[in-house]
């Protein structure tokens, strides 16, 4: 029951109650008026009990919606990520390969602005040239939307490599 209207049918039962006490016992108008005044305490302190409970064992709405949210929308960044990895050249060069270049960037601690021959000597023995070619930022083709990415094989291989540095 809404905390409000306990108070308010409190409110009404007790001038109720004084209005009929009033003409028959002056005397019994406290003792009489205090009953639904009881009456009214005990439900608010039952129900702001119950409040208390429910919002314990329910987790608050940033808690709930948060992580699950956050999950739901990292798992579909990866699948659309991992769904480019079968799509065209410029797909790959456009979402994964910045991705992959940084990581492998972060991994090695070389910046390819800084020394593009170390980080080219460092890629290869990594990835070996084959796969390399798919990672290094340089060889990037935004507009060929002929020729095809290499595949989730490809990627696949690429993070195991990554994860492995």
């Amino acid at each position: 029951m809404n905390r409000v209207v306990v108070v308010v049918a409190a409110m009404v039962l007790i001038a109720v109650v004084e209005l009929v006490t009033f003409g028959k016992a002056p005397g019994a108008l406290l003792p009489v008026a205090a009953i639904p005044l009881a009456l009214a305490v005990v439900q608010l302190t039952l129900g702001l009990r119950r409040g208390r409970e429910i919002e314990e064992e329910e987790p608050p709405d940033d808690m709930e919606n948060g992580p699950a949210e956050m999950l739901y929308r990292w798992h579909a960044r990866a699948q659309m990520l991992a769904d480019r990895a079968e799509g065209t050249r410029a797909d790959w060069d456009r979402h994964l390969r910045p991705l992959l270049a940084k990581e492998f960037e972060l991994s090695t601690g070389l910046r390819v602005a800084k020394n593009r021959k170390a980080t080219e000597a460092a890629g290869i023995l990594q990835f070996g040239p084959e796969l390399w070619r798919w990672v290094d930022p340089a060889n990037s083709a935004l507009r060929d939307q002929t020729s095809r990415a290499p595949g989730r094989a490809a990627l696949d291989e690429i993070l195991r490599r990554l994860q492995g540095m």
